[in-house]
Formats: C-alpha cells, sequence, structure tokens
C-alpha cells in the first residue's frame, strides 16, 4: 500500500491509526463502568494478555445496557472510516458514489486493572482491525509518565538498525489513557500496555474486528 505525499514522495506500507475523543462521553462511561464492575462482581474472568487485573468474556457487544449500543455506534463509524480510506475500496476521485460500508463480525471485553496489572505485548491474529475505548483511567501518578501508557511498537523491526532521527528511524508510539478516547488500528500491529501504579482502578474496552471481504 502506497500513500502519496507529493509528486516524488511516497510512504510504502502505512499503518492506519483512528483516534478520536468521544464528545458527552461522560454520561456514557458512568453506565458502562457500572456494567462492567457488576460483572466482575459476578465472574472471574478470564486471562489473556492480562497480567493481573479482570478481563471479562468477549461477547461485551452483546450486553443489553443503552451504553454498549452507542459505543457500538461510535465503534462502527471508526472502521467505516478507517475502510473508507482504503486504497481497494475507496471510488475513484471523480466519482461521486461513496465507498461501500464495511460489512464484519466484532467481540469485546472489558479490562479492569488495578496498581502493578498490565498487558503483555501481543498481537490479535485473525482479525483485521482492533479497537480499545477507555471507560476509566482511574488515579495517574503524576511523577510516571509511563504509568498505564499504551505503547504501538513499529512494525519495521529492521529500521531499529539505523539510529536516526526521524521517519527513517524506529520507535513506538506512547499513547496516553484518557476517559473517552476511541483507537482503532491493524490487529497485526504489536502492542502492550504497561503497569498501572494508579489508585482506583482503570477500565477498557477491547475489540477485536474481522471484515467480511468477500
Amino acid at each position: 500500500m502506497m500513500v502519496n505525499v507529493d509528486p516524488e514522495l511516497s510512504l510504502i506500507f502505512p499503518t492506519p491509526l483512528f483516534r478520536r475523543q468521544l464528545p458527552q462521553a461522560e454520561a456514557m462511561n458512568t453506565g458502562l463502568e457500572r456494567a462492567i464492575l457488576a460483572r466482575m462482581q459476578a465472574g472471574s474472568g478470564a486471562r489473556m494478555s492480562n497480567v493481573g487485573g479482570w478481563h471479562s468474556a468477549g461477547e461485551l457487544l452483546d450486553w443489553p445496557e443503552a451504553e454498549i449500543r452507542a459505543l457500538k455506534g461510535e465503534i462502527d463509524r471508526g472502521i467505516q472510516h478507517i475502510w473508507g480510506q482504503s486504497t481497494k475500496t475507496r471510488p475513484p476521485a471523480d466519482s461521486a458514489r461513496p465507498a461501500p460500508p464495511a460489512a464484519y463480525s466484532a467481540h469485546a471485553w472489558a479490562n479492569v486493572n488495578r496498581a502493578g496489572d498490565y498487558n503483555a505485548s501481543h498481537v490479535h491474529p485473525g482479525h483485521h482491525l482492533s479497537a480499545v475505548y477507555y471507560v476509566s483511567t482511574g488515579d495517574v501518578v503524576a511523577d510516571n509518565p509511563m504509568d498505564g501508557i499504551l505503547e504501538l511498537r513499529d512494525p519495521r523491526p529492521a529500521a531499529e538498525f539505523l539510529q536516526s532521527p526521524g521517519p527513517l528511524s524506529n520507535g513506538s508510539l506512547l499513547i496516553k489513557p484518557r476517559a473517552g478516547l476511541l483507537l482503532l488500528f491493524p490487529a497485526w500491529l504489536e502492542h502492550f500496555v504497561h503497569p498501572y501504579h494508579g489508585g482506583g482502578q482503570r477500565i477498557s474496552i477491547a475489540v477485536n474486528i474481522r471484515i467480511d471481504t468477500r
């Protein structure tokens, strides 16, 4: 895949990242937090990439709460945005026809992290996109800038052999969690969550998406 920057410069193999701070997320997050904590009290959870913390089963998008339906709509908006920008699905520039909407399946789960909990480095095989939504960030430790940070690893491992500034070098993207922040990125992109050391609990929702490419 190639993105043209100007007539003489292109970016090859670009990695898309959808990032949106949801407006009026506070009310939705109150309901999401209530629903997640109620289920945490009722079940033992699962063990996946999480080291410590609580990981719900993967049927969160089937929960009946209105806040879940609202979040599903926002996730769909992000999926359609990324899909609509694909060079394989985007109509020609001179066409008034919009890109056809993506058909997909998705499953999601909740994560609740307390002090010392983190998520080990991982990818999501068999899926096209992954999403993260932050419901609550807990009490952040001000003097620890890496506290609970989401790290997206550079997918060009050989680039680390060249130590130089700018786009030619290897580097990770660090994302500071914020309540109401929605992220979508390719499911093959290696990522992990640094240990959370704050007070209270950090609550997030993760989603795996498989596009129907037939």
